[in-house]
């Protein structure tokens, strides 16, 4: 998850496709061998609600435009397992982006 989300953020830029976006991290997470695992879009705009367009996903041919807030959250989902989804939040820019969330996604294996 990690790696698919890193390379999303880096080449987010304004003028890309969402559709471009998505496939970005879902490469990513379909050749770590995770790809029917991955059932939902990568992100979604914030605004005044915390759910808006754009929708960034494989299905949305959305040009990303200077201003737009999105989520950038790949994910995976294993039956009888669990999941785990890393969410981010980022100001798409002219060039590249700006990464608005501050918290550290490291993994981290907390022993006991």
């Amino acid at each position: 998850m990690h790696q698919a989300q890193r390379e999303a953020i880096k080449k987010a830029k304004a003028g890309m496709n969402s559709c471009e976006l998505d496939r970005t991290a879902r490469q990513i997470i379909e050749n770590a061998g995770y790809g029917p695992n991955f059932r939902h879009s990568l992100g979604h705009g914030i605004g005044l609600q915390i759910h808006e367009a754009p929708r960034i996903s494989w299905k949305d041919g959305v040009v990303l435009k200077p201003g737009m807030v999105i989520t950038v959250e790949p994910g995976i989902y294993i039956p009888g397992w669990g999941g785990i989804r890393i969410e981010n939040v980022i100001l798409i820019k002219e060039e590249g982006c700006e990464e608005l969330t501050k918290t550290d996604t490291e993994f981290i294996c907390l022993q006991y």
